[in-house]
């Protein structure tokens, strides 16, 4: 059975990925596309806009993966490098994938493994201290560093979707080379755009429900949205914040130095900023620089709020849990039981006997899942079990 994994948020699930999925199985007619999914919190810094179990649903339902698995919950919350190392090693867990597909806008499957066979390499790494050492972003230096090495590959770092998808390369090469990368060049609108085509990006569809313009959001998504709109709860940072400030208060300096990523001084700024701030807002505002964007400030933020430190976010995945499945992914499960090197969490119930670093993991996201559902009673990971797609 060839079985193809896509590292994804579907924060929502719209016409371009289910382009995308339609594409690998044009190029290979028997696959099998396994979806391993960020759960209730994104890479951007904040919570999805739905919760996990109901977009991997609207995914299934929607004709993209065949099964639904969640992303640890530091891999999620973490940058482009660690997202994507989170990914294919929970994918190289499985023990049965044998592609990984991701998409790009401007390179191709060699060009990309060029660049991550570069990103690697000893001289790359004295070019980018050099780049950092003026003070620019890791992002600016690190295409400042390629453009000196190799000129032709460092238009592959302008764009958000080529960088993520160097950064699968580089997890491939790392921790499992045999898989078999498939990029699949980006249709419709770019990162943050609105729509071309008719494909708009996910981050234009949130953009509308945030401003109130849901007639015009639902109409840009597939018909399972629509179906369920009106019984499951929207969500944002707008929920967590009157919690979020005082919690950010009560942390020391040396608290925040243990979280992940944090480095040069950022504790200090961010805990001063902790002090004056009197809205999320002005926190990121005050705290964000050239060196720490935005995105990295917001993660910061929702890693010192839900306990992820430095050594959670450093710990493998540990165990897999089931979101959604048809019966394809059914398939995929049964095969998974004679090659996963992990507990895989189909019912609940079976979290309690996971132990050590998958204890950990495990209630780190189960205290975290409490936040996000609030103001509903505390344990709902506990009651929630896989969609299973009756197609």
């Amino acid at each position: 059975m060839k079985i193809c994994a896509i590292i994804s948020e579907y924060n929502p699930f719209h016409g371009g990925h289910l382009l995308q999925i339609q594409e690998i199985r044009r190029q290979i007619p028997d696959i099998r596309i396994v979806s391993i999914l960020s759960g209730n919190y994104v890479q951007r810094g904040e919570p999805a806009l739905w919760d996990k179990y109901f977009r991997a649903a609207c995914a299934v339902q929607a004709g993209g993966p065949d099964l639904v698995l969640e992303l640890p919950l530091p891999a999620a919350l973490s940058s482009a490098e660690n997202f994507a190392c989170g990914g294919i090693r929970l994918a190289q867990a499985l023990g049965c994938v044998t592609h990984v597909s991701f998409g790009c806008e401007t390179g191709t499957t060699e060009t990309l493994m060029e660049l991550a066979a570069l990103l690697d390499s000893d001289a790359f790494s004295t070019a980018l201290k050099n780049q950092l050492s003026t003070g620019i972003s890791y992002a600016q230096a690190a295409e400042q560093a390629v453009h000196t090495l190799s000129p032709h590959l460092a238009p592959l770092l302008a764009s958000p979707n080529d960088m993520l998808a160097v950064q699968y390369c580089r997890a491939i090469r790392t921790y499992s080379p045999s898989l078999q990368p498939i990029a699949i060049r980006r249709v419709g609108a770019a990162h943050d755009g609105s729509p071309i085509n008719g494909i708009p990006s996910a981050s234009y569809i949130r953009s509308l429900f945030h401003d109130g313009r849901e007639t015009e959001a639902f109409s840009l998504l597939p018909e399972p949205y629509r179906s369920h709109c009106d019984t499951v709860r929207r969500h944002s940072w707008h929920d967590l914040e009157s919690a979020v400030l005082p919690y950010l208060r009560r942390l020391s300096p040396e608290d925040i130095a243990s979280l992940p990523n944090v480095s040069e001084g950022l504790e200090n700024r961010f805990f001063s900023a902790c002090q004056k701030a009197g809205t999320l807002s002005e926190l990121w505002e005050a705290s964000r620089s050239r060196r720490y964007p935005l995105s990295r400030i917001r993660r910061l933020t929702l890693c010192a709020y839900l306990g992820i430190t430095r050594e959670l976010a450093a710990l493998p995945p540990s165990y897999i849990t089931v979101l959604a499945m048809n019966r394809k992914g059914q398939n995929i499960l049964k095969q998974m039981k004679q090659t996963c090197s992990l507990p895989v969490i189909v019912k609940p119930t079976q979290a309690r006997s996971l132990t050590g670093n998958a204890a950990a993991l495990w209630n780190l996201t189960l205290r975290a899942d409490d936040q996000f559902y609030f103001p509903a009673p505390a344990g709902t990971d506990w009651t929630c079990t896989p969609f299973r797609c009756p197609e």
